[in-house]
């Protein structure tokens, strides 16, 4: 099956017609009318991850709450997500893959959209209604263990291997099912052509963002300025020799030069209204995917936002407030 548009096929486009129109129409409306209505969707699964990496957001704001239940979740799908026509929603957590039946449901009621973000140092399961795994990967191995722990790199490729290793799923070669992700920051900057080689022609696709701080002055954060360029510039470089492996476009790179999300802690350009964002007990987090629905926690600083899932957005003409 030939890949068109973000890994789906002519079939996959012609089934999901209708979500294509809804955007279109949330699309006009917004321009036209300035009526904000969520395209996609963010679900924090579970409030629990086996990792503890060092520059993750989600450990800043949890709490100790217990998860809500399957059927809590399937009306919310009803309600919320499909009643709303969202069309691919990820899942993230805590480690999603910790809830398989939560991810089951999720498939079963939105087939085919649904992406799961997973660190992969689990086993990774193979859904009939998956669209693809994110795994998260922050560099070489020994850059990827400095921050996600001793062992953590060897752990997660075996599993993408034994994944990719497994049989067809749905007509396509298990290794289509395999996106990486990596967030840029100022201890893995450096490995990025790296990892991209590494992995090439053993998975799908693979995207890069930048690490958002929570707090000015985070050293984790790459700057703004030549050096930060200078890696924007590698990963345009990667694109057009790689240009269906890289996953990121040019102009949503592009932007990630500078500020294109907010002022302080307020989202402006960056369309945070496009992307329902839900916690695990199925609060709507604000400003973003990666905020909190707690009003006193800690928020993502919007002007040095290196999000890849609303700057893409953003590249697309698809604006904020």
């Amino acid at each position: 099956m030939v890949d068109l548009i973000y890994g789906r096929g002519i079939t996959d486009l012609l089934r999901e017609m209708p979500f294509y129109i809804s955007i279109f129409k949330k699309m006009t409306a917004y321009k036209l009318f300035h009526i904000k209505q969520p395209m996609y969707g963010s679900v924090d699964v579970n409030n629990v991850c086996n990792l503890h990496c060092t520059h993750c957001y989600w450990w800043l704001n949890r709490k100790e709450e217990r998860d809500i239940t399957v059927e809590d979740w399937r009306k919310i799908i009803k309600e919320k997500f499909n009643k709303q026509h969202i069309f691919v929603t990820t899942l993230v957590g805590g480690e999603p893959t910790l809830r398989s039946d939560i991810i089951e449901l999720f498939c079963k009621e939105m087939p085919k959209r649904i992406c799961v973000v997973t660190n992969a140092t689990f086993p990774l399961k193979r859904y009939d209604g998956l669209y693809f795994y994110w795994v998260s990967m922050d560099g070489t191995e020994e850059v990827h263990d400095r921050i996600r722990g001793k062992g953590s790199y060897a752990k997660t490729r075996k599993n993408i291997l034994d994944y990719i290793s497994g049989p067809d799923r749905n007509g396509k070669p298990a290794w289509k099912d395999i996106w990486i992700t990596m967030t840029i920051n100022s201890q893995n900057y450096m490995t990025v052509e790296d990892l991209a080689e590494e992995w090439r022609g053993k998975i799908n696709k693979i995207g890069f963002q930048f690490h958002t701080p929570f707090a000015k002055g985070d050293p984790l954060m790459l700057p703004f300025g030549e050096l930060r360029n200078s890696v924007v510039d590698k990963l345009i470089a990667l694109k057009k020799k790689y240009p269906n492996y890289i996953v990121n476009p040019i102009s949503q790179m592009s932007l990630m030069k500078g500020n294109w999300g907010g002022v302080g802690t307020t989202p402006v350009d960056c369309p945070s209204w496009a992307i329902l964002s839900l916690d695990h007990m199925g609060r709507v987090k604000q400003p973003c995917c990666i905020g909190s629905a707690d009003p006193k926690s800690m928020k993502p600083i919007c002007e040095e936002c290196g999000l890849g899932c609303y700057s893409i957005l953003v590249a697309q003409g698809i604006r904020g407030n």
